[in-house]
């Protein structure tokens, strides 16, 4: 399903669809889509272009060091109608292969800080990073999910309900195509004529 327009309130609708959010799994947030359509839908400013662009740095990072699955929440203020400083991710990550325990996957992620430690994400790609171990225990990630969907499933100045996006770690194909969405075309001047 394409990205839902904003509601009035500015914000992706939790759900869309005449039977609520008791509807089909695909009219409820988060919506799953492809990088493609999250470029082509938000990539409304430059300063949004460079957030994307930032991200999808962020997640060819990261399938370069061997976490090429998985799934993405995008949320807070770049899925919402303003201006935004970054975009909230919530990345739901299974283990590189040969990464077996959590002291590799821990000692993984130590050796790419630009890549896990929070501030250097952020000031690096604009990127909010929440990743989310795939492999831990179930219990473990029901109580994360539950977290992170009541945490971003709600503006947080008024509490409104509100969607999220979910894109798919693996579409590097996508990704390029998107990539190359965000790059501008040197044989047309700013008014988009060609010289």
């Amino acid at each position: 399903m394409p990205i839902p327009p904003f509601t009035i309130d500015g914000v992706l609708p939790p759900y869309v669809g005449p039977d609520g959010p008791g509807g089909a799994f695909d009219e409820m947030s988060p919506y799953v889509v492809t990088s493609v359509e999250v470029v082509a839908t938000l990539g409304t400013t430059d300063d949004r272009k460079t957030i994307l662009r930032g991200w999808l740095d962020h997640r060819a990072a990261l399938r370069a060091i061997g976490f090429d699955r998985g799934f993405q929440w995008l949320d807070g203020s770049f899925v919402e109608d303003k201006d935004p400083k970054d975009v909230d991710v919530v990345t739901f990550l299974y283990r590189p292969s040969g990464v077996q325990s959590s002291t590799d996957l821990l000692n993984l992620m130590k050796s790419n800080p630009s890549l896990f430690v929070h501030h250097q994400v952020k000031t690096t790609f604009r990127v909010d990073f929440f990743p989310i171990d795939m492999n831990a225990s179930p219990e473990v990630l029901v109580s994360l999910t539950r977290y992170f969907c009541g945490l971003f499933s709600h503006r947080r100045v008024d509490e409104l309900w509100k969607g999220m996006l979910q894109v798919r770690l693996e579409d590097d194909t996508s990704d390029a195509v998107a990539f190359a969405l965000l790059i501008p075309d040197p044989t047309t001047s700013i008014a988009g004529a060609t010289p």
